[in-house]
């Protein structure tokens, strides 16, 4: 599965933008084949994931400070 990139503004001065990889989450189904339970199997939901890549060019904030920021806040 591919990532896609995304925008985000930054959440300490709103003003700068950041870049960010987002893979979203996918499911996957597991089928098992055998003589006693021929419709057994699992699925499964990946979790998402944000692959920070820049830090605020604006305010001067780290790769590190805005993701910890993000993560505090629950935006990823």
């Amino acid at each position: 599965m591919a990532g896609q990139y995304e925008q985000l503004s930054c959440p300490f001065c709103d003003k700068g933008k950041i870049q960010c990889l987002y893979f979203p989450s996918a499911w996957s189904v597991k089928a098992k084949r055998t003589k006693t339970l021929p419709g057994s199997g699992s699925v499964s939901k990946s979790a998402e994931v944000w692959i920070i890549k820049t830090g605020c060019s604006a305010c001067g904030k780290s790769q590190e400070e805005v993701e910890k920021e993000f993560r505090d806040k629950g935006i990823i």
